[in-house]
């Protein structure tokens, strides 16, 4: 049995808050929950709208007002199901192109033994824990049922994500809007992280 796991975007002057008192469980809970729900802080952007509308100029997906405005989360699926999108980002910085053409299959089966050909072992994403004792790293107290904590990434970790993204697509123009169609969820979600300079929370349940 496997354990889901999801990004979680929110504000840096948040994430800054929970850094004062990571064990603190009432102090997290406190500033990212309402009744056992994500809060309003968690929620939603509190940058203009004119400003919200200038970040997001991306061309190859629309955004309306209220996906602009509300802060996402990402599902990575469960636990340890095959990462297509880590595998994806390996296609950013090889030497040379290489074959997408099955690793873009709608078939999992196709998919899956495209992607064991092409890569040895999936990019990496960064990922900071909350507090250390000793050279014991752990996540954010909470006492909210179902959830964990575990860390952290920044602005910068996420921009860099993206940057991987449009590397790709700058390197298989062809392939712009397959990639768009395989990976709308996840290239929405960092976009929107990127354009509003937020950070994320990794959780799982």
């Amino acid at each position: 049995m496997g354990m889901y796991e999801e990004y979680k975007e929110i504000p840096a002057a948040l994430l800054a808050r929970l850094l004062e008192r990571p064990r603190d469980s009432a102090w997290v809970d406190g500033l990212l929950f309402e009744e056992h729900r994500w809060g309003a802080a968690a929620s939603r952007s509190t940058l203009a709208d004119d400003d919200l509308r200038a970040r997001f100029t991306w061309p190859h997906l629309a955004f309306s007002t209220e996906q602009r405005r509300r802060l996402g989360s990402y599902d990575c699926g469960k636990y340890p199901d095959p990462d297509w999108f880590a595998h994806f980002l390996f296609a950013a910085d090889t030497a040379e192109r290489i074959d997408l053409t099955g690793a873009l299959s709608d078939d999992f089966d196709e998919r899956n033994a495209a992607w064991k050909k092409l890569v040895a072992v999936p990019v990496e994403v960064a990922h900071h824990s909350a507090y250390r004792e000793g050279d014991q790293e752990y996540g954010f107290g909470t006492d909210v049922p179902g959830y964990g904590i575990s860390g952290y990434r920044t602005a910068e970790d996420l921009a860099a994500v993206w940057g991987k993204i449009e590397r790709v697509l700058a390197k298989y123009p062809e392939l712009a809007g397959r990639v768009v169609e395989q990976f709308e969820a996840e290239i929405r979600y960092y976009h929107g992280c990127v354009a509003r300079g937020s950070v994320d929370l990794s959780v799982c349940w």
